[in-house]
């Protein structure tokens, strides 16, 4: 009761975190740019290409491709590709006014 929306959540891959710059509070910040983050594959921490993070937003299909923030003194340009949506929006229901 109350409540604006759902919490979607979706597996989203992340490039252009620097490798000496990736542990968990720098990731965790870097899915923060664009929702919250709920989980690192941490399998993927060491991967050149990505990281994969589970994202919580208020709407995965709009994630955006690009996002800067500041890792230490360094601004820096990060990319997201959602994986898999693992929640989303339910579909709007349409109402007809007679």
């Amino acid at each position: 009761v109350g409540a604006k929306g759902v919490l979607n959540i979706a597996w989203v891959n992340v490039s252009n975190i620097p490798l000496d710059k990736r542990h968990e509070k720098n990731i965790a910040f870097v899915g923060s740019l664009v929702g919250v983050t709920l989980d690192i594959d941490k399998s993927t921490v060491n991967r050149p290409e990505s990281v994969r993070i589970k994202l919580g937003c208020r709407d995965a299909e709009k994630i955006p491709e690009k996002a800067e923030g500041v890792l230490g003194d360094h601004f820096c340009d990060f990319f997201y590709s959602v994986d898999k949506i693992l929640v989303k929006n339910p579909p709007k229901e349409s109402v007809t006014v007679a």
